[in-house]
């Protein structure tokens, strides 16, 4: 069975989230599963869906080796790059390239998986939720990540002043004083009501729950976007485009990148 493209008219209709699900799709990253999951979360409806429903088309691969460089066209940023209000596809596929996450769903399994956390748990009531944080995990700037910058990345995005894109995800289930740090390598999130599945909202669910070091501000991410993950921001020109370069000092140390 093919899948069907969506036509412009259906597709004016969506939000940039909802396109970017699409996006993925049609890219061959997420499977069907993982579209019809991610698509519900979004809202698109559902016979949208399952007239897309069939193989993704098979991603080319292009012969790599050391040093090789990759060009990739993308959706220009339409906002600042800033992981608390971005929304729009371009700027949330330039913050994934140098920024992680606590957890990665993995769109193969529908399993949640470690990232910058390596465990996590729930209380019986599960109104606490505590995250064990990978050791050693160092920022671009070479600093180590610790339980102060995932408090300060996740406690902003619960906060009501800052404009966060992610405040209707946390509205009702966590706010900003209940992210706390229990030692250098653990954060216990304590939520207003019960939530089994707070997990996925620390997680590349998330879009904006990069971690990034404590104290950094917006003014500095189109420069020096500081973050933990394969690529690092090399340059970044609004209108034009931004280039990256191979994080020698990533945690997990991927032969291929």
């Amino acid at each position: 069975m093919k899948f069907r493209l969506p036509n412009q008219q259906a597709r004016s209709g969506l939000d940039e989230l909802q396109n970017h699900v699409i996006d993925e799709f049609l890219a061959g990253r997420i499977d069907r599963r993982g579209l019809l999951r991610h698509g519900s979360a979004y809202g698109i409806s559902a016979a949208l869906l399952g007239g897309m429903i069939g193989e993704a088309p098979g991603r080319a691969l292009a012969a790599g080796g050391e040093g090789a460089t990759i060009r990739v066209s993308i959706t220009a940023p339409s906002t600042a790059i800033n992981p608390v209000v971005a929304g729009d596809t371009g700027s949330l596929c330039m913050l994934q390239q140098a920024g992680e996450f606590l957890l990665f769903d993995n769109p193969k399994t529908l399993r949640l998986e470690p990232m910058l956390a390596t465990s996590w748990k729930s209380s019986r009531d599960g109104r606490v939720w505590t995250f064990t944080l990978r050791k050693g995990v160092k920022f671009h700037s070479g600093g180590t990540m610790t339980a102060d910058d995932v408090v300060y990345s996740l406690a902003r995005l619960a906060d009501p002043k800052n404009g966060s894109n992610a405040l209707s995800t946390f509205k009702g289930v966590l706010k900003p004083e209940g992210v706390v740090k229990v030692d250098d390598h653990t954060v216990a999130f304590h939520l207003e009501a019960p939530n089994g599945n707070f997990a996925y909202l620390v997680s590349s669910d998330n879009y904006n729950a990069i971690i990034l070091p404590k104290g950094s501000v917006a003014a500095d991410y189109e420069k020096t976007f500081d973050g933990t993950g394969p690529f690092r921001l090399d340059a970044y020109t609004p209108g034009r485009g931004a280039s990256f370069v191979r994080n020698p000092a990533w945690w997990l140390r991927d032969s291929r990148i």
